[in-house]
C-alpha cells in the first residue's frame, strides 16, 4: 500500500486508499516550513504498522464512540444520572479530545493522564482561571471508564486506560459549611413576612430539606389526621426540570412529624389553594405541589434561591445559599443536643458518616464550649 502527504487545516495528514476508499489520518503535524521531513517519517511508519497490522485501519473514532455511548447509556440510568453524563461529555471530554484525533484502540494510560492533568490546571468553563476540582475529575474519570468497559465487552478493546491512570496530585480543601444562629433565621423569617418565600423558609429550616425535596412535596404526602409528613418525591433542575419520584438516596425517603407551628401553615397554604382553584376554575393547573403559583404551577426549581437572594440583599443579611438553610437546621439540633445518629436520621443522610464529616468540626466547638463548665470543679 502506498500513501502521500496532503495539507489541510494548518496540519498534515497521511492519506492512504483503504479498501477503495480514501483514509486521512490526521497526523497532528503544523505544515509549515521545516517540518515536512517529520511528517514524511510519521508517514513511514504508518506505512509498517500497516504492513504488521492490516487491519489497523478499521479502528473506531475516540470521540465517535464517546457519543455513541451517551446515545445508549440513556436507557440505563435515570434522567438526572444521564443528564451529568451529557453536560460531563459535551463540555469537557469531547471538545478535550477531538483535538486529538484518537482511535478508540490507541487510548493509552498515558492520555488519559494527560487529560486530567490539563482539566486539573485550565478545565474552568465559567472565564475564571483555574482547574477542576479532585471530586470532578473522579466523575470524568468514572464516565470514561464506564465508555471503555463498554467497548470491552464489545472486544474492540482488551484493557481498561482508565484502570491505572492516576489522577494529579491535588491539595485537598475541605469547605465549611455556612450556617444562620437561631438569631439570624428568625430575622430571615421575619422580613420575609407575607411571600410565599418565608414558608418555603420556614420548612426548610425546621426540616433540613433539600430544596429538591422543598420543591417537590406534595399534598398526597402529607396526613394531617396522623400529623406525618413524608419525603418521596423529588423535582430538580438539571439542564431540564426532572420531577421523579424518588429521593437522593434511601435514607433521603423519610417521614416527619407534622410539628404543631408547621401544621396551621399547611392548613392555611390549603385553603389559599382551594380559593385559587375556585377563582381561576378551568385555567386553573392542579399540579398537586404544595408550593405553587397562584394558578396552581409549580415554581420553577431554582425560585427560592433567587428568591432568598434578592430578600438577603435588600435587607443586608449575611451572604447564605439556599443549601445553607439546611446546614443551619443541623447546627440548632446539635446545639439542642442531639446526637450525630439521630441528626443523620432527620436530615437523610446515607450513613453517619457524611453527618460526621460536614458537622463533626460544630459539634466538637458545642462541645468545648460545655466543657468549660467543668473547670475548677476538681483539684488537679
Amino acid at each position: 500500500m502506498r500513501g502521500s502527504l496532503q495539507k489541510k487545516g494548518g496540519k498534515y495528514y497521511a492519506v492512504f486508499r483503504v479498501n477503495k476508499k480514501q483514509k486521512w489520518i490526521n497526523l497532528c503535524i503544523d505544515a509549515k516550513k521545516g517540518n515536512k521531513r517529520e511528517a514524511e517519517a510519521a508517514l513511514t511508519r504508518l506505512l509498517a504498522e500497516y504492513n504488521e497490522n492490516p487491519n489497523m485501519f478499521d479502528k473506531i473514532d475516540f470521540v465517535g464512540y464517546i457519543k455513541k455511548w451517551l446515545k445508549e447509556v440513556i436507557t440505563q440510568v435515570d434522567i438526572i444520572t444521564y443528564e451529568g453524563y451529557k453536560t460531563d461529555t459535551e463540555n469537557h471530554l469531547i471538545p478535550y479530545f477531538e483535538q486529538k484525533n484518537l482511535m478508540l484502540q490507541d487510548v493509552k494510560i498515558a492520555d488519559i493522564e494527560k487529560y486530567y492533568n490539563y482539566k486539573a490546571v485550565t478545565g474552568r468553563l465559567d472565564g475564571k482561571p483555574g482547574g477542576l476540582s479532585c471530586r470532578t475529575l473522579k466523575i470524568h474519570g468514572t464516565i470514561l471508564s464506564l465508555i471503555f468497559k463498554k467497548a470491552i465487552r464489545e472486544e474492540l478493546i482488551r484493557d481498561n486506560p482508565c484502570q491505572y491512570a492516576r489522577l494529579p496530585k491535588m491539595q485537598k480543601t475541605t469547605v465549611k459549611p455556612s450556617f444562620y444562629t437561631v438569631e439570624q433565621c428568625n430575622r430571615l423569617l421575619e422580613v420575609s413576612k407575607s411571600t410565599m418565600l418565608h414558608d418555603m423558609l420556614y420548612m426548610t429550616i425546621i426540616y433540613g430539606l433539600r430544596r429538591s425535596e422543598l420543591m417537590g412535596l406534595r399534598w398526597d404526602a402529607v396526613d394531617f389526621e396522623n400529623n406525618t409528613i413524608v419525603i418521596q418525591h423529588t423535582v430538580v433542575l438539571q439542564n431540564q426540570v426532572v420531577a421523579k419520584d424518588s429521593t437522593k438516596n434511601k435514607t433521603s425517603n423519610r417521614v416527619y412529624p407534622l410539628l404543631d407551628d408547621v401544621k396551621p401553615l399547611l392548613e392555611k397554604l390549603l385553603e389559599k389553594q382551594k380559593k385559587n382553584k375556585e377563582f381561576f376554575k378551568n385555567c386553573y393547573s392542579d399540579s398537586g405541589y404544595i408550593f405553587a403559583k397562584e394558578d396552581g404551577t409549580p415554581y420553577y426549581p431554582s425560585y427560592p434561591s433567587h428568591e432568598l437572594q434578592k430578600v438577603l440583599k435588600k435587607n443586608e443579611l449575611p451572604h447564605i445559599r439556599f443549601h445553607d438553610l439546611r446546614h443551619s437546621c443541623a447546627s440548632m439540633l446539635i446545639l439542642r443536643g442531639w446526637n450525630m445518629k439521630d441528626i443523620s436520621e432527620w436530615l437523610g443522610h446515607a450513613d453517619i458518616s457524611t453527618t460526621m464529616n460536614i458537622y463533626g468540626h460544630i459539634s466538637m466547638k458545642h462541645k468545648r464550649e460545655l466543657g468549660q463548665g467543668l473547670k475548677g470543679m476538681f483539684s488537679a
